[in-house]
């Protein structure tokens, strides 16, 4: 299967130049030494931008940058080089930053005096560099390192800047906040060990189930809305289920594809299964944290009470969120987008997969997670790895001539391989087995 357009198998000359300056901005604030002097200066950076913008369609991105919140936005120098920054405020380079973001001011004096080499960018700044790192590195899964980043960039129109932005809140959340790696490690057996009743009860309900694929080979999550009452579990364990399911879809994840389906059946839906709250939560975090993730949502056999209800819920949409909302009534709407091996029979096909039965993993299952041992020594090799694709990315930013650069892509993509293959050796390690390991239907 062809890799789509933006991602890293098949890449713009420009795209390749944003993608370069976030692994710059990352670099210099992990503490990596690197020579962005050729991805920063002001002819790439003018070049890039003015390509990015006579195609797009965003009003938004057109518009001067709002002043800047503590994760966004503005730039800083790094400590060691205060001497430098006292001597070029003179031309208040910084002032002018603040006024809009690099893609909406060009002007080759000011970008020039913003981002000499060894400056971090503000989005990074309240992020301790070693976590960000780990976390980064962590959160990879089976993705390509360049892949996960490209999201952000198609997400915000290849305005590095933004996606930057958009990285360092990201992080932040996955960090500080949400934590779903914990989630995700922890897995279905941490629920019952916590005695969590709302969040098992979410789980035992199958209220969202990972089975099958769509046609373009997108793993599907069929949501039953009737399934729901917002007193069975409090808002920290709806939140928490919610994160569960994400990162279980992204566990059936395989390059190319990037993204997943849901389908929301909202067969038996009445007006005491409706409930705003994990609605908000779902948009919000596909739109500031899982971007690019969703391929389609559809909505299926909407009832008459329905119409009201989305009324409200259009509007905290994102247009790219939204132009993904496929409203569908019958067994043929469906088939246009899924298999009928894959649409359930109480639906009009063929799948006569059980969605109410739930077997909880037995404890055994889980053995590996207590060999330390061999953990350890495949995280040695996996930290090998990624000595190697961090010095390819070095040379790639810092290539001065095409073919260098496509050949030193050539190689992240093969070390990129490298990393998905040791991941996929690593997770029985590092992950509780869900219902989905049990079963069979998910071969990280």
């Amino acid at each position: 299967m062809e890799a789509p357009k933006g991602r890293v198998q098949n890449l713009s000359e420009s795209e390749q130049l944003h993608l370069k300056q976030v692994w710059a901005h990352l670099f210099q604030h992990w503490g990596i030494p690197v020579d962005s002097g050729k991805v920063l200066a002001p002819g790439a950076r003018g070049s890039a931008n003015a390509s990015f913008n006579a195609g797009s369609d965003n009003k938004e991105d057109a518009k001067p940058a709002k002043k800047s919140n503590k994760l966004f936005g503005r730039f800083r120098k790094s400590s060691s080089n205060s001497s430098s920054s006292s001597s070029s405020s003179k031309a208040d380079p910084q002032d002018r930053a603040r006024n809009g973001s690099f893609t909406s001011r060009r002007s080759a004096e000011s970008i020039e005096q913003m981002y000499p080499p060894g400056m971090i960018h503000d989005a990074l700044k309240d992020l301790k560099p070693d976590e960000v790192s780990e976390n980064f590195w962590d959160m990879l899964r089976t993705d390509y390192p360049d892949n996960l980043i490209l999201r952000f960039l198609r997400a915000r129109k290849w305005d590095t800047d933004k996606a930057l932005g958009m990285i360092a809140h990201t992080l932040h959340w996955r960090l500080k906040e949400s934590r779903p790696d914990t989630i995700i490690r922890g897995g279905e057996l941490e629920a019952f060990h916590n005695n969590e009743k709302g969040y098992i009860k979410n789980i035992e309900l199958c209220k969202a189930t990972l089975h099958g694929f769509d046609l373009k080979g997108r793993p599907v999550v069929l949501v039953r809305p009737k399934l729901h009452h917002s007193s069975d579990q409090t808002e920290d364990e709806m939140k928490k289920y919610c994160l569960l399911i994400i990162e279980q879809a992204r566990m059936f994840l395989k390059e190319p594809v990037d993204c997943a389906t849901i389908l929301f059946d909202l067969t038996g839906f009445s007006m005491s299964n409706m409930d705003y709250a994990p609605v908000q939560y779902l948009i919000s975090c596909f739109e500031a944290h899982y971007p690019e993730c969703l391929g389609h949502l559809f909505i299926h056999k909407a009832p008459w009470i329905f119409p009201p209800i989305w009324n409200i819920i259009k509007n905290w949409l994102d247009p790219v969120v939204a132009s993904k909302i496929v409203f569908t009534k019958s067994t043929d709407d469906l088939a246009k987008y899924l298999p009928k091996k894959y649409i359930p029979k109480y639906l009009g096909g063929d799948d006569d997969y059980d969605y109410d039965s739930y077997v909880k993993p037995d404890e055994s299952v889980d053995a590996k997670l207590k060999d330390a041992e061999t953990r350890d020594a495949i995280l040695k090799k996996r930290k090998v790895i990624i000595q190697s694709f961090i010095d390819a990315t070095k040379r790639w930013i810092e290539s001065s001539d095409t073919e260098t650069s496509s050949k030193l892509l050539k190689t992240k993509i093969s070390l990129s391989q490298e990393l998905t293959e040791n991941y996929r050796k690593l997770d029985p390690y590092i992950r509780s087995r869900s219902t989905y390991d049990v079963n069979g239907s998910l071969k990280v």
